[in-house]
């Protein structure tokens, strides 16, 4: 039997001790135990201390993500993997993955880099489905919004006798900052670009996380919201979102693995979100005015001021309609907090405890948010923080 319900691995991180504040503080906690990891017990233990002050006291283990003993040590000690330390590509996630995989033990992490995602779902996808392990990837902002939106969507449109043929995605807000980690994730993918490890083919396939897929048509872009324009779906100008090549492999992973390809997807920010996002920023002097300015050039275990953190927001709203596109539905996915930090922060948390408490079909792989909790992730998400965090809307 497992030593601890939830081991958080990466704590040490900028969004690791978000995520550990939240699971000390949560209102479920005489429900779990947990842990936190890391390769420094120095730091580990300064932050177990910490939260403790403030709430739940987690304990602690030593892991080395490198070492495959390690690893599986804290597996065994553990129902759930929550694993924050990227970029995951370089530090070693795969050997968390795949000893998860082979336990049985239920994993998210945060990566966005869609070559790690491909590698883990060719190596472990059919040893998870046999243990009934669920690999949950892009389990934050990115790609929790978009994915979930798009199958609430989905399943409205359904609900009024329609099949999705086309979906698409804008977020009219998307206001927050960026950490160390995020830096290091960017630099990862130009470096996986530049290194020729792949041919450029696998770069701009949008099925890449969805192999052998069937397509809706040949000409497909991994956004396919690549220009400025005027939505009348949206009844908005929008352009590309720097998010999108993460969020939209994702939600096309979930279409296929859920049998709704056919159906194109497309995913951009309306030109008023990049307005207001700057006035975000400007509006308090890029934190001067506060007292607390953002830093430019984060390090790794640094992020945004708290001021920001509380600031920050997103909303993403998803159209879907049918082939012929005489029937369509529209729902909207809110929510508060910096979206890649305080908010993914409580998105991670939410999923481990889905993973660990709420009944969901049973399902292993590796999955995406959508097909590993689904519903049960939406309404999670939508009680936190007693219905304040995020919401969801039917809209058409």
């Amino acid at each position: 039997m497992a030593a601890y319900d939830i081991v958080l691995h990466g704590a040490t991180g900028f969004v690791g001790q978000l995520v550990a504040d939240y699971l000390a503080l949560h209102p479920e906690g005489r429900r779990f135990s947990w842990a936190i990891a890391g390769r420094n017990p120095e730091k580990l233990a300064r932050i177990s201390k910490t939260v403790a002050a403030r709430g739940a006291e987690p304990g602690v283990i030593v892991a080395q993500s490198a070492d495959r003993a390690s690893v599986e040590a804290m597996v065994s000690d553990a129902a759930v993997i929550l694993n924050v330390a990227g970029p995951f590509s370089e530090y070693h996630a795969d050997n968390i993955v795949a000893a998860c995989a082979l336990s049985g033990t239920h994993y998210a992490d945060l990566a966005g880099e869609y070559w790690y995602q491909r590698r883990m779902i060719d190596e472990f996808h059919q040893v998870a489905e046999r243990t009934g392990a669920r690999i949950v990837l892009a389990a934050g902002v990115d790609s929790i919004p978009s994915d979930l939106g798009t199958q609430l969507a989905i399943e409205h449109l359904a609900a009024k006798g329609g099949r999705a043929h086309h979906a698409k995605a804008l977020f009219t807000s998307y206001a927050g900052s960026f950490s160390g980690g995020t830096r290091r994730a960017m630099q990862a993918r130009k470096n996986i670009k530049q290194s020729g490890e792949y041919e450029a083919g696998f770069h701009t396939d949008p099925y890449v996380l969805a192999p052998g897929a069937k397509r809706s048509h040949d000409d497909e872009t991994v956004t396919g919201w690549d220009s400025y324009r005027f939505d009348t779906d949206f009844r908005r100008f929008g352009g590309p979102f720097f998010m999108a090549p993460i969020n939209a492999r994702v939600v096309r992973r979930s279409l296929a693995i859920d049998g709704h390809l056919p159906c194109t997807y497309e995913e951009g920010i309306s030109i008023a979100a990049l307005l207001k996002a700057s006035w975000l920023w400007l509006s308090r002097g890029f934190g001067y005015f506060v007292g607390a300015p953002i830093p430019m050039k984060p390090k790794p275990g640094e992020g945004p001021p708290r001021w920001l953190q509380r600031a920050g927001n997103f909303c993403v709203r998803v159209h879907v309609s049918t082939e012929d596109r005489t029937q369509s539905a529209l729902v909207e996915v809110r929510g508060a907090g910096d979206p890649g930090y305080l908010a993914t922060s409580k998105m991670l948390s939410e999923v481990g405890l889905g993973l660990l408490l709420d009944e969901a079909p049973p399902r292993g792989g590796v999955l995406t948010p959508a097909t590993a909790l689904g519903p049960v992730l939406r309404q999670r998400l939508a009680d936190a923080e007693e219905g304040h965090f995020m919401q969801f809307r039917i809209l058409n």
